[in-house]
């Protein structure tokens, strides 16, 4: 069982205890199935009132990361797609982010940093890039592939020899993760796109800056052309709608948010 108390963050609030509790159902300190501490429990843990502690579950139960069952207590709920999307949109909310705003993003920062990881990754970096390249390549599920395609880009970008580099990229990662499954859920921008994975490790490779910058530079933009009316269309949406096509997919928020600090 996690640790209740946190020193560093001071609990006043029913919002507070919602926070705190939703944070470890989150990261799966609670996972599906678990029962969360008592009424009682709780409300002695963080020195708040049973009626303070009642609500903050109403809350949880109302954002379907509970279920208050008569005579058990608190369970964790078994998110569905829809619940995981919905979540991850509460915490990250970014209404006016669209795809073309991203893929802009993304291209200032990541194909700089692949004519930079061609000069000066490191051996070990380079094998960490084509492993997770021939990793994609071979994921057997749309998660496998996502959490993959993910760790290709980010090993480009430590490859990079730049801290800050790493900070911008970690700073727009959970809008990344959204854009990988609208990519990832689409068969014809998964074909043209994974292509260029082995094209930007053979560059980087080759410590061919120019090939390297050039190629990502088309690999994130292939979405401009091939997204078609969701390339304007707010960026939580366009995610949301592609979970929901996953009708025989199991994606949890425990596995978005995971895929959100991945790395």
């Amino acid at each position: 069982m996690p640790q209740l108390t946190d020193l560093s963050t001071p609990i006043y609030t029913r919002s507070d205890l919602v926070a705190v509790l939703a944070g470890q159902i989150g990261h799966g300190d609670y996972p599906a199935g678990t029962l969360l501490p008592s009424e009682r429990v709780l409300a002695d843990e963080y020195g708040l009132s049973r009626s303070m502690v009642r609500e903050a579950l109403r809350t949880l139960s109302e954002r379907r990361l509970i279920d208050i069952i008569p005579g058990r207590g608190s369970v964790v709920r078994q998110a569905t797609v829809s619940d995981a999307v919905e979540q991850l949109i509460k915490i990250f909310d970014h209404g006016r982010v669209t795809p073309r705003f991203l893929i802009e993003a993304r291209a200032m920062i990541e194909t700089t940093a692949s004519g930079s990881a061609a000069l000066r990754a490191t051996p070990a970096e380079i094998e960490t890039i084509v492993r997770a390249k021939t990793a994609c390549d071979r994921a057997n599920s749309l998660l496998e592939r996502v959490s993959w395609d993910l760790a290709f880009h980010l090993a480009i970008v430590r490859a990079a020899g730049n801290p800050l580099v790493e900070v911008m990229f970690r700073a727009i990662q959970p809008y990344i993760v959204e854009i990988l499954f609208r990519s990832l859920t689409d068969a014809e921008v998964t074909r043209k796109g994974l292509v260029f994975h082995d094209r930007i490790a053979r560059a980087i490779g080759d410590r061919d800056r120019d090939a390297a910058t050039a190629e990502m530079q088309r690999h994130l933009t292939l979405g401009l052309t091939l997204f078609g009316s969701d390339i304007d269309r707010n960026l939580n949406l366009v995610a949301r709608e592609a979970l929901e096509s996953l009708v025989t997919a199991t994606v949890t928020f425990e596995d978005l948010m995971r895929l959100t600090h991945e790395g």
